[in-house]
């Protein structure tokens, strides 16, 4: 199959971005003057802030919104598909600094114990640190900052950030909320009359989130463990990461791992299906094919924060995760798009769930028909995508695998776009395809494969 029909299929199959629908208030909308309370300055607070800004002035309805914000990491990873920077365009009108921009990535590298493949890229990933550190400037800080860009508008945005929240209560049944957050040695209270949280998976294990878990009868998704760290190449005797990054698979068993650069010197290293260790690094950094890239002896003196730090990722929806007055967005819902595509997911559930509150009012049945219901379409299609990683940490490293490396170097070798089993690896990487359609990419391209009476050994 001709690249041109492999780069049509992915371009009539991927999926678009999310655009401004007109904001039609019910009869339940806000009430004028209320008081939001966003916990979390990641990506999904901000976002639901930019929203309910928007939809409070076209719906004329005044608004009161206060962003608390604490940060205590680097939050290392950030890739950003094209599909995130056209929804944060054409859906909330913003753009990504240039000076946050640290790598724009055009291939990806796909290494196993098969072989290799160099995959070319149908539109390009950006690659950028989440927050201001290191003397690096984050994607997060300058989302927060821009989230009254342009705007024109009655309502009022506050930001309150080194705000480490430690309860959040109701002041009475079917009435407001009390957060309660320490700045330094002080302790502050905020009256809301609704709250957002999105402080996203590795908050749950906070005092606060267990005590509105208790309260409140929120039960979190389920999680696959991860993990991520940056390390400072800078003494590579060899690097050759421009415009790409590596994913390593089954390498060190179990796991799925990225190699993320954020320029010269910065590289980003995620684990996917376990918490990395020390030694792990070495296998990883020992390995000949990795070596083509980078060669850095004793790679754990140059992990800048001299530590792995353990992380998660959903694999299963949470149940629960809205009520009256209150809201989950974010990685919180395990309702985006399972194992990729986090910003993208953020920036869904922020719209969604900010177009139910402010046009269709805060109660419990509100965010379940215009929340929820939405948000849940993207079920089955989570399920196939975690029955492929299944799959695929089950079988990468024996005659499956071989299969699909074998099929894939035939594509490779026929046109070096590919075939359809390399567009299906390369969607797995940029979240351009729904998780059918990978299946069905996967399961025709090693079908056409076998007819045409190819080999499964990689070559």
């Amino acid at each position: 199959m001709s690249s041109r029909i492999v780069s049509f299929i992915e371009e009539f199959a991927r999926l678009r971005p999310l655009r401004k629908k007109r904001a039609q208030p019910g009869s339940n909308a806000i009430p004028r003057g209320s008081t939001i309370a966003i916990i979390g300055g990641g990506l999904a607070g901000p976002a639901f802030a930019r929203r309910a800004l928007c939809l409070a002035s076209e719906t004329g309805i005044p608004i009161r919104v206060e962003l608390l914000t604490h940060h205590n990491c680097n939050f290392c990873a950030g890739l950003i598909t094209d599909l995130t920077l056209k929804t944060m365009n054409d859906l909330y009108g913003l753009s990504i600094p240039a000076q946050v921009i640290k790598e724009t990535i055009s291939e990806v590298i796909f290494i196993s114990r098969h072989g290799s493949l160099k995959l070319p890229l149908l539109a390009p990933l950006t690659s950028v640190l989440r927050t201001n550190k290191f003397s690096q400037k984050g994607f997060d800080d300058s989302w927060i900052d821009s989230v009254f860009k342009g705007l024109r508008t009655f309502s009022s945005f506050n930001v309150r950030r080194n705000a480490r929240v430690t309860e959040i209560s109701r002041k009475k049944i079917g009435s407001g909320f009390l957060v309660t957050y320490e700045k330094g040695t002080e302790i502050h209270t905020l009256d809301a009359d609704f709250t957002v949280i999105a402080t996203g998976l590795k908050s749950i294990q906070q005092l606060f989130m267990q005590r509105f878990i208790s309260d409140f009868g929120y039960q979190p998704p389920e999680q696959v463990d991860a993990s991520v760290t940056e390390i400072d190449t800078i003494g590579a005797t060899h690097y050759d990461f421009s415009g790409r990054i590596l994913v390593i698979d089954g390498v060190v068993e179990d796991c799925l791992v990225a190699f993320i650069p954020k320029g010269r010197g910065w590289l980003t290293v995620t684990g996917l299906g376990k918490v990395l260790a020390n030694h792990h690094m070495e296998i990883l950094f020992n390995n000949p094919l990795v070596k083509q890239y980078i060669r850095l002896e004793n790679v754990v003196d140059h992990l800048r924060c001299r530590k792995i730090c353990s992380a998660s990722v959903a694999g299963k929806p949470a149940r629960t995760f809205f009520g009256d007055g209150w809201v989950m967005i974010g990685d919180l819902t395990g309702y985006g798009r399972a194992l990729k595509d986090g910003y993208f997911a953020a920036l869904r559930s922020a719209d969604l769930a900010a177009r139910a509150l402010i046009c269709h009012g805060p109660s419990e049945a509100s965010f379940h028909q215009n929340y929820f219901k939405p948000v849940s379409k993207l079920s089955f299609d989570n399920q196939i995508g975690m029955m492929l990683y299944n799959l695929d940490q089950r079988f990468v490293n024996g005659p499956v695998g071989k299969l699909l490396f074998g099929t894939a170097h035939a594509e490779l070798r026929r046109d070096a776009y590919g075939g359809l089993v390399t567009a299906a690896l390369r969607a797995l990487f940029t979240g351009e395809l729904s998780y059918k359609m990978i299946l069905a990419l996967f399961a025709s391209g090693i079908g056409s494969h076998l007819l045409r009476g190819g080999k499964s050994a990689a070559i």
